[in-house]
């Protein structure tokens, strides 16, 4: 009799926890103020740096969503083996990074998106500062809590220069602060959507 008592409280204080968790997302880049003009061009997708775990996922979606804004002129890199670039892109790259890659790719757009965490204690210099339309609240940098983070950055080959540049972080927090320890596909995705949501809201197809 017991037995059958328990079982269903442990269920249903799982499912009470589980509901009370939420990804909570930051913005840091407000000066990107305008999106990215889908009209034209050859598109190539570079080598998604990620985490083995996530890595292929969210390439899948990546391709996916990119792929409504341009059909068959989007192509992954991983699935040319003719082309001369390195497999790590830097961010924010000088222009003859930009260039050398129209040069070894003969592509006119480029999409290079890197994934990594951090943990809080390298990011209380910028709590409670006013970022992107709001201030940082200390519970979202809490005390020994680990930020998953998304950036996502365009280039124009043929100009040589970045054309749209995003990043987002991300954690899980429930009532009782930020709870994520390792990382979590969820929350890495939930960064990248909120970067597609910009991306959506400002730009022209």
């Amino acid at each position: 009799m017991k037995k059958n008592i328990l079982f269903p409280l442990l269920l249903s204080l799982n499912i009470y926890f589980s509901s009370c968790s939420r990804g909570v997302y930051q913005k840091e880049i407000p000066t990107q103020t305008t999106g990215i003009d889908f009209s034209n061009g050859k598109w190539l997708l570079g080598n998604i740096d990620a985490d083995y775990s996530i890595k292929e996922k969210l390439t899948q979606i990546v391709v996916k969503d990119f792929s409504k804004y341009l059909n068959n002129r989007l192509v992954n890199s991983l699935n040319d083996n003719s082309l001369l670039i390195a497999n790590k892109i830097p961010l924010n790259p000088s222009k003859s990074v930009i260039l050398d890659l129209k040069k070894g790719t003969n592509y006119d757009y480029f999409i290079n998106i890197k994934y990594h965490n951090e943990n809080s204690r390298s990011l209380n210099s910028i709590a409670g500062k006013y970022i992107d339309n709001f201030t940082v609240d200390q519970y979202y940098y809490g005390k020994n809590s680990n930020y998953y983070i998304i950036q996502l950055e365009v280039y124009d080959l043929n100009l040589g220069q970045i054309v749209y540049s995003q990043r987002v972080r991300g954690a899980l927090r429930d009532n009782g602060g930020i709870t994520t320890s390792k990382p979590i596909k969820g929350i890495v995705i939930g960064c990248y959507q909120v970067i597609m949501k910009d991306i959506a809201m400002k730009s022209r197809n």
